[in-house]
């Protein structure tokens, strides 16, 4: 049997509510040739039933089951250990795509350029009943893509534009992700787009072919408490985070991702820099803004401890 040219992995714990109309979205792509790998991290939910219902109509389909929840951390790594595609695609069990967003993805690839890492579109966020939510801030966050030449000036791109890190959940080149860091614990969305940036160029589909969902069971809302959203994600995460502030960790993890990536000696040590420098100027310049309200609080949870949940829900 050939292999599917682009994976799609999809990893879920309890996600009954939102499950079927995520998968009717996937399996709808006018772009069909790929494999939909499902991996239930021990739910107790309908969420078995659901997926091994659908896997019965679409040979497309794997599903595989952990009897027990070992952390959204290591569901993530599993969809994309699974995959056989050219091309991998991260999915949420509660968010939703276009029938055309696969296909606008993967012509950006095929148009020959072998430096692009990452394409991905625009989205609306939409609420519990995919009502769209119209959010008026003067900035355009989350325009993550870059094509500048080198991984400093993209690096330094990308930290200063990601927020809700819904870009890495567009399409990416499977020989990148697999240099790339495992996924981690702390903003592993934004860690994983800052890698990909320092490897090549992030493009971005014009259009609004994305949906990403907020409701009272994402991660960023279901707690207050940070040691509570690292073991969501880590079962066996210990409480290191008690005595470091979460703003060096974020930073930490930054110059991990950089020492990480091969790159040349000089341009390592300019990534370096960016890495140390981009986060707290960033927070500085957020926490100027003449805010108040609701636009107050949403400046507090990105530049908070909050920078420990990335945009993925806990699966």
């Amino acid at each position: 049997m050939n292999k599917p040219t682009l994976s799609i992995g999809l990893p879920v714990y309890n996600g009954e509510r939102y499950l079927s109309k995520t998968l009717d979205s996937l399996l709808g792509q006018d772009f069909e040739d790929f494999e939909l790998i499902i991996s239930d991290n021990g739910s107790s939910d309908r969420t078995e039933v659901i997926c091994r219902d659908f896997a019965r109509k679409d040979r497309r389909i794997r599903y595989v089951r952990s009897e027990e929840n070992r952390g959204a951390t290591w569901n993530f790594r599993r969809v994309f250990e699974l995959a056989e595609g050219e091309f991998f695609k991260y999915a949420a069990y509660d968010d939703e795509c276009y029938p055309t967003m696969v296909r606008r993805c993967m012509e950006v690839f095929r148009s020959g350029d072998p430096s692009v890492v990452l394409v991905y579109a625009l989205s609306e966020k939409v609420d519990e009943n995919s009502t769209v939510i119209i959010q008026k801030r003067g900035f355009d966050w989350d325009r993550v893509a870059t094509s500048a030449k080198t991984p400093h000036q993209r690096l330094a791109h990308v930290i200063w534009r990601a927020v809700h890190g819904q870009a890495h959940y567009g399409v990416i080149r499977s020989s990148f992700l697999r240099r790339a860091r495992p996924y981690g614990c702390i903003t592993a969305d934004w860690m994983l787009l800052a890698e990909l940036g320092m490897m090549g160029k992030i493009i971005e589909v014009p259009e609004v072919l994305f949906r990403l969902r907020t409701h009272r069971a994402n991660t960023w809302n279901a707690t207050s408490k940070p040691l509570e959203i690292l073991k969501w994600h880590d079962p066996a995460a210990k409480g290191l985070y008690k005595v470091i502030p979460l703003r060096i960790a974020v930073v930490l993890e930054y110059l991990k991702s950089v020492w990480h990536t091969p790159l040349s000696p000089s341009e390592k040590m300019m990534c370096l820099a960016v890495a140390g420098m981009t986060p707290p100027l960033r927070n500085v310049w957020l926490w100027s803004l003449k805010a108040s309200g609701p636009t107050r609080k949403h400046l507090r949870q990105l530049t908070g401890w909050t920078a420990l949940c990335p945009s993925a829900d806990v699966r």
